[in-house]
């Protein structure tokens, strides 16, 4: 019985340092949405050729929240209704 309680206290140990150095790494400053930007960028670039880097940043900050109305990618709570929002 107690290797038994071991066990579970080893294994929630083990779950909760794992969650917290996910936490750690996923954390949403300015820095990360830049990194992202930058890869994400030659991608945005073959999607949308006749979009200048500008109008793709700006494409991007309304999508993941930069200083748009964070809609689409990270506020699905407003899409509940579906794509038409009925």
């Amino acid at each position: 019985m107690k290797k038994i309680w071991i066990g579970i206290a080893t294994a929630a140990i083990v779950m909760g340092i794992g969650t917290a150095a996910y936490a750690a790494n996923t954390n949403n400053d300015a820095d990360s949405r830049f990194k992202f930007f930058e890869q994400m960028l030659p991608y945005a670039r073959q999607m949308h050729p006749n979009f200048s880097d500008k109008q793709i940043e700006e494409m991007y900050n309304n999508c993941h929240g930069g200083n748009g109305p964070q809609r689409m990618m990270n506020n699905n709570a407003q899409m509940r209704g579906g794509m038409m929002g009925f």
